[in-house]
């Protein structure tokens, strides 16, 4: 396809944009700044993975964002690894959430950043990996990456493709959005609704199927395998109930607080344990100051005694969330009060009940797991503490929550077998 007044415009305007405010997001968002420091000698480390998987084919590239896209990328690696023991994989991601998720993973050749979405350094990516095909997990699209492989002929396909509620089919990037999906080859869209987007952007209904979201499979593999590792955390005699909260901020924490005040006026002895998204020391530091505004004792998990009067226990480490939940009654999921909700299906395949805020972005889980009655989204503290009394004498809601989940498993072979009869070599 020859280059649109897309391709300028991004070109002319975002970029140079982009390229200016980098230094000084860099600075102010530490995350950024990780991520940056990180992509130094990014397309030399690049270069050597190119050189070490020559003569290798086909070549196949998996793209994810952040840390719940490389969950549903994982369950496609490791069944494109089995089918294709022969294959060159490549696997890219953008964020330093996923860093922890990919240190020791060994089902790719090469695992590392995707560069900055710059037009010489994706071309010369692209180049160098040679890929026979480009499949980005998640709704994430970026654009220079997507034209460089479309102009060098590599196969294109989306898998878990989310669009409902999100910013890329509105005004004013929809037009570049429409010519972006146009380009690919394949979208396995997580749900109907998504598949109807794709449509209204012109996409060829031939091109688009809805494969459901592979993050199922992995998370029952991980629920599966969670009983078999010690939780280190034992709830004192008498004492309970227990809210997990997981992958939390600010927002999440001070509603999350306030209603655990108000269910312990009638449950005294109930425990929250909270685990912030980012566990950094202020992040800790800020969590115990606002529990001991509530008269909060606090303790940290597996670090401190654990007091027989502590009421929130804070967890300091990442990994451990997906096996804390196996102790909860309740769940809280985090980034739901800040448009992004993390991941709901972890409790939710316990067998647990998730409760999350009002602003958490529309993923399609949250709408299954709501119509199964697994889940509540609340949007004030009050209203948060009255879904857990409700849901404390077991209504049933946690049975609700594990078979919603049940019943979306299979995505990843749908998502493969979708691929294959549209030519993929997976």
């Amino acid at each position: 396809m020859k280059p649109l007044w897309q391709r300028q415009l991004y070109n002319r305007l975002i970029v140079p944009v982009t390229r200016v405010a980098t230094p000084v997001v860099t600075r102010a968002v530490p995350k950024v700044g990780r991520g940056i420091a990180a992509r130094q000698g990014v397309i030399a480390r690049w270069q050597r993975a190119a050189e070490a998987a020559a003569g290798r084919s086909p070549v196949i590239w998996l793209h994810a964002a952040s840390a719940g896209e490389t969950l549903q990328a994982r369950p496609l690696a490791m069944a494109i690894r089995h089918a294709r023991p022969e294959a060159a994989l490549f696997f890219t991601h953008f964020s330093p959430s996923a860093e922890r998720l990919v240190q020791s993973w060994d089902v790719p050749d090469a695992v590392d950043y995707l560069p900055l979405d710059y037009p010489a350094q994706t071309r010369q990516l692209v180049g160098l990996l040679a890929p026979d095909a480009l499949v980005l997990v998640g709704g994430e699209t970026w654009p220079n990456l997507v034209w460089a492989a479309s102009d060098a002929g590599v196969m294109l396909g989306q898998v878990c493709c989310r669009l409902v509620g999100s910013a890329r089919v509105k005004w004013p990037v929809r037009s570049l959005t429409r010519d972006l999906y146009r380009r690919f080859d394949a979208v396995a869209a997580i749900g109907t609704a998504d598949a109807e987007r794709l449509a209204k952007l012109g996409v060829d209904a031939k091109r688009v199927c809805v494969a459901g979201d592979t993050r199922a499979d992995v998370t029952l593999e991980r629920v599966r395998e969670a009983p078999s590792d010690e939780v280190e955390w034992q709830l004192p005699e008498g004492g309970g109930p227990v809210i997990v909260a997981g992958s939390t901020w600010p927002a999440d924490e001070r509603v999350v607080l306030a209603a655990l005040a108000r269910l312990r006026t009638t449950h005294p002895n109930a425990v929250a344990i909270v685990a912030p998204h980012e566990p950094t020391d202020k992040a800790i530091a800020r969590l115990k100051s606002r529990a001991r505004g509530f008269g909060f004792a606090t303790c940290r998990f597996g670090r401190e005694e654990r007091r027989a009067d502590c009421a929130v226990v804070i967890v300091d480490r990442v990994g451990l969330l997906y096996r804390l939940y196996a102790v909860a009654d309740l769940a809280y999921v985090g980034g739901s009060f800040g448009g992004a909700v993390h991941n709901v299906m972890e409790p939710a395949a316990h067998g647990v009940p998730v409760t999350i805020g009002a602003d958490h972005g529309y993923p399609h889980e949250v709408d299954v797991l709501e119509r199964a009655g697994g889940l509540a989204v609340i949007d004030s503290p009050a209203e948060l503490a009255a879904r857990w009394r409700a849901w404390l004498p077991g209504d049933g809601a946690g049975v609700a929550a594990r078979t919603a989940v049940e019943q979306m498993a299979g995505a990843t072979e749908r998502t493969l077998t979708f691929l294959r009869e549209g030519g993929f070599p997976v």
